[in-house]
Order: structure tokens, then sequence, then C-alpha cells
């Protein structure tokens, strides 16, 4: 599995950026999930708190791309590896302005 990810190659950026998003993104708003389980009158009082929530989640969950980036790009030199955790990043800022937005 090591040795897959220490290919330069597109399709691996776009995979490692794309899940290391998701599953970040996951497990905060399974935490979130739990809290507001935990204390429904916060929902009560609020309605639109998750809704207001998710983009920042989506934020959030971006910051370890930064790191895998700089990871690729300076240690690895795997310049198209980088380039498309880079492309993924954007994508997602995407989604966040969409979801910022337009929700």
């Amino acid at each position: 599995m090591m040795e897959k990810l220490r290919r330069d190659s597109y399709a691996v950026g776009v995979i490692l950026g794309f899940v290391v998003t998701v599953v970040l993104f996951g497990i905060i708003y399974g935490i979130y999930a739990l809290i507001m389980h935990a204390n429904p009158q916060v929902i009560a009082r609020n309605p639109d708190l998750t809704k207001d929530l998710i983009p920042k989640f989506i934020l959030l969950a971006l910051i370890p791309n930064i790191f895998i980036l700089r990871y690729y790009l300076l240690k690895l030199k795997f310049d198209k590896t980088g380039r498309g955790i880079l492309g993924v990043t954007f994508a997602w800022a995407i989604v966040f302005l969409a979801a910022q937005f337009l929700l």
C-alpha cells in the first residue's frame, strides 16, 4: 500500500486529497452529531445551526491537504502528485463556496 502512495502520478494525488478530506469531514461531522444528540435543546433554539456549520466543517477538513501537499512537493519532489492534491483542494474550495453562498 505504501509503495502505491510513493508514486508520482496525478491519480495518487487526486485520490489522496479526496479521501483525506472526506474522512476528516466525516470525523468532524460525526463528533458534531454526537454532541448535538447529547444536547437536543441546542438545535431546538437554533434550527439552522447545522446548515451554517457544514461549510466550516468543509474548510476544517481541507487543512491536512496543506501538509500532505507540502510533504509531496518538498520532501519527495513528486510534482504530479502535488498537483493532483492541489487540484482536489481547489475543487473542495469551490464546494465550500457553493455551500457557503447557495445554502
